[in-house]
């Protein structure tokens, strides 16, 4: 008996230790990383062969200087293409692109736009490892790849390609995926807001604590605090933008030019464009016009109504819970009955959320938008507007209605604990047991695709055929800038690290990262003067959800790709309108709770709406005045800039000099 259980304790040993490698995600730590590769492409697991060999030999044809290694995925049955290019397409890709890179010192130094034809001018350019950022590099491989265009209309699969239509574009639309590393402008932005904290969670700290002790000490704590938000919020902004540019200096992105690629599921009917001369998708302006009249508002409205009914029901059925309570007729079971509407109602906006933000992608994508920059603005517009309503409508109610200041305090820190509590558990714990579980359990069945993979030997001879072949074409061929570029080869039994990551889900994009900072922001300057620990408990959530981001980040989503920015784009005017906005909210608090009144006994009414309109349209004056009248960009980057420029033209000058007298040099001769 004691040896079946030593037994079973051993079977049971084993099989948790594996399972524990896989929840703790260690297993990269073993995965081979020797693949020359920027981008990964995988197919369906179930593609048909020739999908496969189509794509392999589409990618030769159109691009010779690509460079492939394929590798059979046991783990999901799939095959990878871990895609890079030889140095010297990558350098011409840097120049298509724009990418600024460094001169060197003898040629007045700074950055400058890469040009392929001036390679001798850009500092390090020999060195093919350490020229090219991690990031740099991904971004060319990507456009490189998304300008392999079709050189005839051929059909795969029931799918048509057509003449000048990228392939990758077009292979994208059926399931295609891809997956490398990012680096993030939000991680900036979210870690100076957090420092930036700091202050109105002090002063919210000792407004809290002095609040109660009379009403004369009251309202004046209320007015100090309401001055103090849109102070600290307009410096907030102002000192964040001129960051932002430092960073942007340092990113060479401040003066970079974005340009205006078409997005990969942009959709439309082929046209030869009169810019390029090339076959692209277009799309008519009226359907995209009707589109948003007939479905994206009316569905935006109807979601709103929806929200705003659930939420003044579920506030009334916390008033009759009140009521109740009061009477004796409902039992207090220690507050959970008070507690439970509060509860239901940051659970019900929790799946608002949810839902909100699914439709809000559905419609966006449907409006089909050619440039990513135009899908990004639509985007965040309609999650914004959905946000406000489900973020804010609740305890506006509460404020500017029932005028219950205390079950206000009792719902803001419900939202400030227990939503954002769960947002952690729905952003990070589930994911991260879900995907590594799935991970563990894959990796448990991969021994069946061991068999699946000697199935398809066909499959695999044909591919290494093909490869072979090019090769030995390739080697008769002399590549005159790097010789030593790698060769396209065919891998099958190892574990690599990403295919690790390709078993993990999918990083969406920082639309809810951003929207979430954006919504708190609101929190602040709308209701921390009826709330003052709303800074503090932001700033609490602020330094968990730094280390939640990089977690998951880490150790739960694919890298997703990079995109170079120099700001955070619609959200800085967005957070510009609501201060303005809690300029009038803060105005109105005012007049409802009586400030002015109790501060100058026997003020009319009148007289005080017409000085708190003064007031507000002060405020607002103020505001712009200061944000208009000091610099967004700092006076060091300025400087800095204008030193590039003049030692890039000295050099230039010198250049022209020593050009006319070696010229004058050989006439004399």
């Amino acid at each position: 008996m004691s040896d079946q259980l030593t037994h079973v304790k051993s079977v049971f040993h084993k099989r948790f230790a594996h399972l524990s490698s896989a929840i703790t995600n260690r297993l990269w730590l073993n995965a081979h990383t020797n693949y020359d590769c920027d981008v990964l492409l995988t197919f369906p697991a179930r593609v048909d062969d020739n999908v496969i060999v189509w794509f392999l030999e589409k990618f030769l044809q159109l691009e010779p200087d690509v460079r492939i290694s394929i590798k059979y995925h046991f783990t999901t049955g799939v095959y990878g293409f871990y895609l890079t290019f030889t140095y010297e397409r990558i350098l011409k890709g840097a120049d298509a692109l724009q990418l600024e890179k460094p001169i060197k010192q003898e040629f007045g130094g700074g950055y400058q736009i890469f040009l392929f034809d001036e390679l001798e001018f850009y500092q390090g350019v020999e060195d093919e490892d350490k020229f090219f950022s991690t990031q740099e590099r991904q971004s060319i491989v990507l456009h490189l790849l998304y300008s392999m265009r079709m050189n005839e209309t051929q059909l795969l699969n029931g799918i048509k390609f057509k003449v000048d239509q990228s392939l990758i574009q077009r292979g994208l639309e059926k399931n295609g995926d891809m997956g490398v590393a990012k680096e993030c402008f939000q991680a900036a932005t979210d870690r100076f807001y957090t420092k930036a904290l700091c202050l109105p969670a002090a002063y919210g700290v000792y407004i809290w604590y002095h609040t109660g002790q009379s009403q004369e000490l009251d309202d004046k704590l209320f007015v100090i605090n309401s001055f103090l938000n849109i102070i600290w919020a307009t410096g907030f902004l102002i000192f964040w933008r001129r960051r932002q540019a430092e960073l942007a200096y340092k990113w060479n992105t401040l003066d970079m030019e974005q340009l205006e690629e078409t997005r990969a599921t942009y959709k439309g009917e082929l046209r030869r464009s009169p810019v390029t001369d090339k076959y692209e998708p277009y799309y008519p302006v009226w359907k995209r016009v009707a589109f948003r009249c007939l479905v994206t508002i009316p569905l935006l409205m109807i979601n709103l109504v929806l929200v705003s009914i659930s939420i003044v029901l579920i506030i009334r059925f916390q008033s009759w819970i009140d009521r109740q309570l009061k009477a004796g007729r409902l039992p207090s079971l220690m507050s959970l009955t008070e507690l439970f509407p509060k509860i239901l109602l940051a659970l019900v906006t929790t799946i608002f959320d949810d839902v909100y933000k699914r439709v809000c992608r559905w419609l966006t994508d449907k409006e089909n938008y050619r440039e990513q920059r135009v899908h990004d603005n639509q985007m965040i517009a309609k999650m914004f507007a959905c946000a406000s309503i489900n973020s804010y409508l609740g305890v506006f109610y509460i404020a500017f209605f029932t005028h219950k200041y205390i079950r206000l305090s009792d719902q803001l820190i419900t939202i400030f604990v227990i939503k954002q509590f769960w947002d952690h558990v729905k952003e990070a714990i589930i994911p991260y047991i879900v995907s590594n579980t799935r991970l563990s359990v894959l990796i448990q069945m991969s021994k069946k695709e061991h068999d699946r993979y000697t199935e398809r030997e066909e499959l695999n001879n044909h591919l290494k055929r093909i490869l072979d072949q090019w090769n030995t074409s390739k080697q008769t061929k002399v590549i005159a800038f790097n010789p030593c570029d790698s060769l396209p080869s065919f891998e099958t039994l190892s574990l690599s690290q990403a295919e690790i990551e390709c078993l993990q889900p999918k990083w969406q994009d920082l639309y809810e990262d951003s929207l979430e900072l954006v919504v708190q922001f609101g929190y602040i300057i709308f209701l921390s003067t009826l709330f003052p620990l709303a800074a503090f408990f932001s700033l609490l959530n602020n330094i968990l959800e730094i280390r939640t981001d990089a977690f998951k980040l880490c150790m739960i989503y694919q890298r997703p790709f990079s995109q170079r920015v120099k700001d955070i784009g619609h959200w800085q005017k967005i957070m510009e309108y609501m201060i303005v906005a809690a300029i009038i909210i803060n105005c109105i608090f005012c007049s409802i709770r009586g400030v002015f009144r109790r501060m100058v006994p026997g003020l009319p009414f009148a007289a005080e709406i017409f000085l708190l309109v003064c007031i507000e349209h002060l405020l607002v004056l103020f505001c712009k005045t200061i944000r208009s009248n000091i610099e967004s960009v700092p006076y060091w980057v300025r400087v800095e800039k204008a030193k590039m420029e003049y030692r890039r033209r000295e050099a230039l000058k010198k250049l022209e000099c020593d050009a006319l007298h070696n010229q004058s040099h050989g006439n004399d001769e």
